[in-house]
C-alpha cells in the first residue's frame, strides 16, 4: 500500500513548488485556509457565550444516561479521526479532499452561526466522578481545557459521519473492512459525546440536520450523477438483450 500511496501523491505533486499554488492543479491546497476562520471563530463564539451567557440544553433524557468515563476513548480519538483524514485526503486523494472539505466548510460553518446567534451550552457536568482511574483524569482535562458551551448541533457528530462519506469517497479506504472501522468509530463517537457528559443528546439529534445538508452539498451530486449512470448502463443492457 505504502508503493500506490507514494503513486498517488507523486501523480498530484510532483511537480508542485509553492508559486504554482494558483494553478488548476494545485488551487485546492487554498481550502486548508478554511481552518484558520475556522478557529479564530469558534474561539470567538466560545468567549462570547461565556461573556453573554447561553441557552441550557438538557432534556429528560440526558438524566437517564449514566456517565461512563471509558467512551472518553472513542471521543479522544475524534481527533485523529478527522484530521488523519484531512490530511489524507489532501495528499493522496483530491477529489475526495475537495468533497470533504465542502462538507466540513458547509456543517461547521453553519454550526457556527447558530452559536453566533444563539448561544447554547449545558450544566450536566457531574460535580465528582463516581470513580477515580485514568479515563476519569482524561476527562477532568478535557473539561479543564472545553467549555460545555456551543454545543448545539454537536460538531463531533456531525464531523465524524462526515470522516465516514470522505473515506467511501476515496480509492483506498472504501473497502468493507475500513467502512466498518468508520462507521464504528463515528457511532461510538455520538455515544461518547453523551455518556462523558460533554453533551445532551438534543445535540446529537441536532447534528442529523447539518450532516444531511453536508451530504446534499458535498456528496449527492456526485452520487446522483453515478445513480443516473448506472440507470442507464443498465436500460442498455436490456435493450441490447
Amino acid at each position: 500500500m505504502i508503493k500506490e500511496l507514494k503513486e498517488d501523491f507523486a501523480y498530484y505533486y510532483k511537480d508542485f513548488k509553492p508559486r504554482k499554488i494558483n494553478q488548476p492543479k494545485y488551487r485546492h491546497l487554498w481550502l486548508m485556509l478554511f481552518w484558520i476562520f475556522f478557529l479564530a471563530s469558534f474561539f470567538i463564539s466560545e468567549q462570547m457565550a461565556v461573556d453573554r451567557g447561553f441557552t441550557i440544553v438538557h432534556c429528560a433524557l440526558d438524566d437517564q444516561i449514566p456517565f461512563c468515563e471509558y467512551f472518553v476513548i472513542p471521543y479522544v480519538i475524534w481527533y485523529p479521526f478527522w484530521i488523519l483524514m484531512v490530511l489524507y485526503t489532501v495528499a493522496f486523494d483530491v477529489p475526495a479532499f475537495i468533497k470533504f472539505m465542502k462538507y466540513m466548510m458547509m456543517t461547521l460553518s453553519l454550526a457556527l452561526f447558530i452559536y453566533l446567534f444563539w448561544p447554547n451550552g449545558h450544566d450536566m457536568w457531574p460535580e465528582k466522578f463516581p470513580r477515580e482511574n485514568f479515563f476519569t483524569w482524561i476527562v477532568g482535562l478535557i473539561y479543564k481545557a472545553d467549555h460545555p458551551t456551543n454545543i448545539c448541533p454537536s460538531e463531533h457528530v456531525s464531523t465524524a459521519f462526515g470522516v465516514v462519506m470522505a473515506a467511501y469517497s476515496t480509492k483506498r479506504l472504501s473497502t468493507k473492512k475500513w467502512m466498518i472501522y468508520f462507521w464504528t468509530e463515528a457511532i461510538l463517537v455520538a455515544f461518547s459525546v453523551v455518556f462523558i457528559k460533554q453533551h445532551s443528546i438534543i445535540d446529537v439529534a441536532a447534528a442529523v440536520p447539518l450532516i444531511f445538508v453536508g451530504y446534499l452539498w458535498a456528496y449527492f451530486p456526485d452520487h446522483q450523477k453515478k445513480w443516473k449512470e448506472k440507470r442507464a448502463a443498465k436500460k442498455q443492457a436490456k435493450q441490447d438483450d
